[in-house]
């Protein structure tokens, strides 16, 4: 972001500081610094759970073992980059035609402008108003790339990887998910305000015991709160976006004078690695819980790598997940679900760090 109220990014995340840690243990051979980076690591392992902690603590412990002969070398943690990219959005998708309709809605139409581990990126700048108080306009910085492979484990590896080297405000999933036919349209948008994992459970000998896992966010909701779906503003960009959508890209059974729905903050997407074709497993997750309405394949594994950073889930319904389920509607869903983030991003969203007249500093 540019200009005199640009905000300050978040301080290193703890981590990304024990990755970085635990990856020169394993290279460097003073004492005397292998014993500030172990005290250093102490005191920052200390802010997470065990759980989460256990592979650096083994990674740490096996630096200081001799290599065993004809073995193969420990795995490394992978450390933050030197040359760490700041940018104050990252927008991921999944599928090629998610990229595709994202890059349309951000109006980039030429190559990636870095190519990371066979990963390309594509950079922008969007105007924001932080909900009237930038005036004139400031511009955010936009990353946005493809995970690439469907399911939840391919996310949260994607998350990861980036995050090596991207530092981002706000990550953002965009693109297509499956809709419950009785309370959904194709077409319409979504931004769910929790994921359910419906896999995890118990499974006895004559039954299975499901035990969903749920991903809740926490300041963003404070955030998306002010967005109202069904301002003017939104209405007119989504007409205009199915306006000059390519034929090619036009569902043939699009009803002239479609208007999306669109739903912030009143229901949850259902996430797990089976892909929903059956039509009843998603009436079934309904009646376990009436706020999922839509399912995927990836939000959970997105939304627990970003668990202590903002992100944002934005859907577009592209099938009911039944057996007649086609790729007809896939582009312009994710093309909507995309602008409509743009959407919050331009008119209501407040970047940290971002002073407000009359506020006093640290109140934001």
């Amino acid at each position: 972001m540019t200009g005199p109220r640009s905000p300050r990014r978040r301080r290193e995340r703890a981590e990304e500081s024990m990755a970085s840690i635990a990856h020169f243990l394993l290279r460097e051979t003073d004492v005397h610094r292998r014993i500030l980076m172990v005290r250093d690591y102490a005191n920052r392992a200390s802010t997470l759970p065990a759980g989460e902690r256990a592979g650096f603590d083994v990674t740490v412990i096996e630096s200081f073992l001799p290599p065993m002969p004809d073995t193969m070398p420990p795995r490394r943690h992978p450390a933050p980059a030197e040359d760490m990219r700041e940018v104050d959005i990252l927008v991921l998708t999944v599928q090629p035609i998610e990229l595709k309709a994202a890059l349309a809605a951000l109006k980039i139409d030429r190559g990636p402008d870095v190519v990371h581990r066979g990963r390309p990126y594509f950079h922008t700048r969007v105007p924001f108003t932080a909900a009237g108080f930038a005036d004139p306009p400031a511009d955010l910085t936009v990353a946005v790339t493809a995970i690439g492979e469907a399911y939840g484990l391919y996310a949260q590896h994607a998350v990861d990887e980036i995050a090596t080297f991207y530092r981002a405000s706000v990550w953002v999933l965009a693109g297509m998910a499956a809709g419950l036919a009785e309370h959904t349209r194709k077409a319409d948008v979504y931004l769910p305000q929790t994921v359910w994992w419906y896999e995890p459970g118990r499974q006895t000998p004559d039954r299975f015991e499901p035990r969903p896992e749920v991903a809740s966010r926490g300041p963003m909701n404070l955030q998306l709160v002010r967005f109202d779906p069904s301002g003017v503003a939104l209405r007119d960009r989504l007409a205009a976006a199915i306006a000059e959508l390519p034929d090619r890209h036009r569902p043939p059974d699009l009803p002239a004078d479609f208007a999306p729905r669109v739903s912030v903050l009143s229901d949850a997407v259902a996430s797990g690695d089976k892909l929903l074709r059956d039509g009843e497993q998603l009436v079934k997750l309904h009646e376990s819980n009436q706020r999922i309405v839509l399912g995927d394949q990836e939000s959970y594994g997105f939304a627990f790598a970003c668990r202590d950073m903002d992100w944002i889930i934005a859907r577009g319904i592209a099938d009911f997940g039944d057996q007649e389920k086609d790729s007809s509607y896939q582009y312009l869903a994710t093309l909507l679900a995309v602008h409509t983030v743009l959407e919050f991003l331009e008119r209501d969203y407040i970047p940290p760090g971002f002073a407000i007249p009359g506020e006093e500093p640290g109140q934001s």
